[in-house]
């Protein structure tokens, strides 16, 4: 039996990486899709191939979240294909490695746009449709950055500091419409990740057995079908060689 049969999923930065793995692996259990990325070329071959291999219905917008305009285009898609939204799934995100001086005032914008306001924005949109079913699953990927402070990416750990601290906030809100709300926070995850990085992070990370974007899949799955009495609130995956 499909576990997410008769469900309806947003899924932000679907295109690659954790999105797309989530993707997949959501539709094969029976999850009806809502996929937003920036690509319009990449999700319609996606959206193709999800359509064809598991025959669910799968929408997307070619859309950047960290543009309220856009986030609002998107969900107007969502609404006029879609009668209800039963789980928000805030992945889309963006690293730039930089030191403290070198920073502009542009760059740190852009991350927080699309790593935290954006999510805000998508997140308050899709809070009041789950309000008015009484049910729903709202997940935010944050990150191990959002527990500990790093050299050479001070804004983007504020912005998954801030996911985290925003997500236990509106937990306590929605528990009254019974509106569960997680935080997963991946370690080192083989995507193509972050921007202007040094080579040894590069080499570093190379050389890691690092998690792969199927392990947060399944664990994003994992949270989204327990029983309704059970919600996980928070959880922490590293790779098992990952020391910080």
């Amino acid at each position: 039996m499909q576990k997410l049969k008769d469900k309806v999923t947003i899924i932000t930065g679907a295109s690659k990486g954790i999105g797309l793995a989530t993707a997949f692996k959501f539709a094969q259990e029976g999850s009806d899709l809502m996929l937003i990325a920036r690509s319009k070329e990449l999700l319609e071959n996606i959206a193709k191939k999800i359509q064809k291999k598991y025959k669910v219905k799968v929408l997307f917008a070619s859309s950047d979240i960290a543009k309220y305009e856009e986030i609002e285009k998107a969900f107007d898609i969502f609404t006029k294909n879609f009668s209800k939204l039963d789980i928000l799934i805030n992945n889309a995100g963006r690293g730039i490695f930089n030191y403290i001086q070198n920073g502009s005032v542009k760059e740190w914008q852009e991350i927080i746009d699309l790593n935290l306001t954006g999510l805000i924005y998508l997140t308050h949109l899709s809070a009041n449709l789950m309000i008015k079913e009484k049910k729903g699953h709202i997940i935010n990927i944050s990150s191990v950055a959002g527990r500990i402070g790093i050299p050479g990416w001070s804004v983007y750990c504020a912005t998954k500091w801030a996911v985290v601290g925003f997500s236990e906030s509106i937990r306590k809100e929605l528990l009254k419409y019974n509106i569960k709300v997680t935080v997963i926070e991946p370690g080192v995850v083989k995507t193509d990740w972050g921007e202007n990085m040094p080579d040894e992070w590069v080499t570093q990370r190379s050389k890691m057995n690092a998690l792969t974007p199927e392990d947060i899949a399944e664990a994003i799955l994992y949270v989204s079908t327990q029983p309704k009495n059970v919600s996980i609130n928070e959880l922490l995956i590293r790779p098992t060689e990952q020391e910080r």
